[in-house]
């Protein structure tokens, strides 16, 4: 009886132990997943926007990370990058407009922090997708003399060469349909047939519903340290990217130098001062910012835009009923530049900074944008209120996802996803980790929501139908009207291969950077000047008047400089 009841205890003590385990593992798991709440400051040249992230997006970092991030950008602060340098610190995350003077310099003021001694496993999309982006950074830094892992480049791609947008071209005239078919659909031959292309257009919609005055065209001109942006982007219609303010046509291997004799620049400029002096130009257009400017476009005050992924700021499913829109146009002697996507990413890069106290955590939530859940999320809005997988595993836009996305600044959040409207939310790092318009691998659709399934129904509509019939050839969007033309003629498109998008410019000289310091501000104002000219001898004067002080102040030493960069970017584009 004795060694029965020792057994019992045995067993009994055995239980108790086995309880005690099981009742702890749960408390280890909570404590091993359990993360203390930070803040982590983002340090940005490419956000629109300073201050505490709020609402929804705020939410779901909240919520998946327990982080909240505070973001300090140029855009808003013009000093922000030359105070972080000042006090040794850039931030926590840091986004940079490309691999140039910025990142050279907070390279080698050891702001950046070298990441190779982090176990990148624990970041599986980072670690599978992102090894060509790491070495571009990584490389970029050898050459400087600075050896280590430094970041990674943005907008990466899961292979080369694919085209860059799936429904809209980044680059590409966007055109008030309605404003077009009511002026009685005219021709738009070249560049300079677009003041009267646009005054009919103006004359046929001179208002908005609302009663307020609509003007062809408009801009903006916080974007811009040199070259007036809503000039230089009409040279992009004819096959030109940006190097800094030169103009590279990376299919043909031709360049343009703004200031010379008659160049494409000049004559957009020449264009724009025609529109402005006709009416047709948004005379607020130099003090207005890109807020602002999209605030005007969104109310219809605009008939012309630039670029594709700002028209659905317009465009609804109720308006393209009505055939009401914007749609892709195209000077018949353009050839717009086409962008593809690189698995070295573009020139932007994502580093974390060197004083940063959680890299391992400000690694998770980057890692987590790379993801598709994550990318769909910080786009579009939380899971199964703004989108959700059907049953077949697509994902597709709920209702209220669509009132998000086309009704941005009216769409009110629920209280318990983080109130405020959509927009108030909305992701502020304008940074992409991963190229979004691209497809997912191994599956049928596309990060972004133009590649599912219940986009391409719910635009197929009056307007898309009735543009395919009287303008693109039976084309369904943009992207298709483009590669239609260029399976026709190959020269009616200018695509710009992986080699040229991936390709790092090096830094300029120091005499360089000194001679650009003095003549982008002069080329910046004296080029809104010639806009805003009231006579072509005005014009003329103006012109010359900012050609000659820049090259006063070194302009060609510093043109010659970089064309030998460019020849060398060129050389690879053509030879891939």
């Amino acid at each position: 009886m004795k060694e029965v009841l020792k057994n019992m205890k045995k067993i009994l003590s055995l239980v108790l132990c086995l309880c005690m385990l099981l009742t702890a593992l749960p408390l280890a798991a909570m404590a091993e997943d359990y993360k203390e709440p930070i803040t982590l400051n983002v340090f940005s040249e490419v956000a629109n926007f300073g201050g505490e992230q709020k609402g929804w997006f705020a939410k779901e970092l909240k919520d998946r990370f327990n982080i909240t991030l505070n973001f300090i950008s140029t855009n808003v602060d013009a000093n922000a990058y030359s105070a972080g340098v000042a006090a040794g610190s850039l931030g926590d995350i840091i986004c940079l407009g490309d691999t140039g003077e910025h990142f050279t310099t907070a390279l080698k003021a050891d702001l950046l922090m070298d990441l190779s001694a982090i176990d990148m496993t624990q970041y599986p999309t980072l670690n599978t997708y992102f090894t060509k982006a790491f070495d571009k950074v990584s490389n970029f830094a050898a050459e400087q003399g600075v050896e280590g892992k430094y970041g990674f480049s943005y907008s990466v791609a899961m292979e080369d060469n694919a085209w860059s947008e799936i429904t809209d071209p980044t680059y590409g005239l966007q055109v008030r349909f309605d404003a077009w078919e009511k002026a009685g659909k005219p021709s738009l031959t070249s560049l300079e047939d677009l003041p009267a292309f646009l005054k009919a257009m103006q004359d046929a919609v001179p208002e908005t519903a609302d009663g307020e005055k609509v003007y062809a065209y408009g801009g903006f001109s916080d974007w811009e340290d040199c070259v007036m942006k809503f000039t230089w982007d009409l040279m992009t219609l004819y096959g030109y990217k940006e190097a800094d303010f030169l103009g590279v046509n990376y299919a043909t291997g031709d360049v343009v130098n703004p200031l010379d004799e008659g160049s494409l620049y000049y004559r957009a400029l020449k264009v724009n001062n025609q529109l402005y002096r006709e009416g047709l130009f948004d005379p607020e257009s130099v003090s207005q910012n890109f807020d602002t400017y999209t605030q005007k476009l969104t109310n219809g005050r605009y008939l012309m835009a630039l670029w594709g992924w700002i028209i659905n700021n317009f465009n609804s499913a109720d308006k393209a009923a009505e055939k009401v829109g914007f749609t892709t146009f195209k000077f018949a002697d353009g050839a717009p530049q086409q962008l593809t996507i690189s698995t070295e990413g573009g020139n932007r890069l994502w580093a974390i900074g060197a004083d940063c106290e959680y890299p391992e955590r400000a690694l998770e939530l980057i890692e987590w944008l790379a993801t598709e859940e994550g990318a769909i999320v910080s786009n579009y809005g939380p899971k199964g209120l703004c989108w959700d997988y059907n049953a077949d595993g697509i994902p597709e836009m709920t209702e209220f996802g669509w009132a998000c996305q086309e009704a941005k600044k009216e769409t009110e959040m629920p209280a318990e996803y983080g109130g405020g409207t959509f927009e108030d939310g909305e992701n502020k790092f304008n940074h992409e980790t991963i190229k979004l318009e691209q497809m997912v691998p191994g599956k049928t659709y596309s990060y972004s929501y133009k590649g599912w399934p219940c986009y391409a129904e719910r635009y197929a509509t009056a307007l898309s139908k009735a543009w395919s019939e009287e303008y693109a050839n039976g084309a369904a969007n943009g992207i298709e009207f483009y590669r239609s033309l260029y399976e026709k003629d190959p020269t009616s498109i200018s695509v710009v291969p992986a080699a040229a998008i991936a390709y790092s410019y090096p830094d300029m000289s120091d005499a360089a950077k000194e001679k650009r310091a003095l003549f982008a501000p002069v080329m910046k104002q004296g080029s809104w000047q010639c806009v805003y000219a009231e006579s072509d001898e005005q014009f003329e004067q103006l012109w010359n008047d900012m050609v000659s002080t820049c090259k006063s102040y070194g302009y060609d030493d510093f043109v010659e400089e970089k064309m030998v960069s460019i020849n060398e970017a060129i050389s690879l584009a053509l030879n891939q």
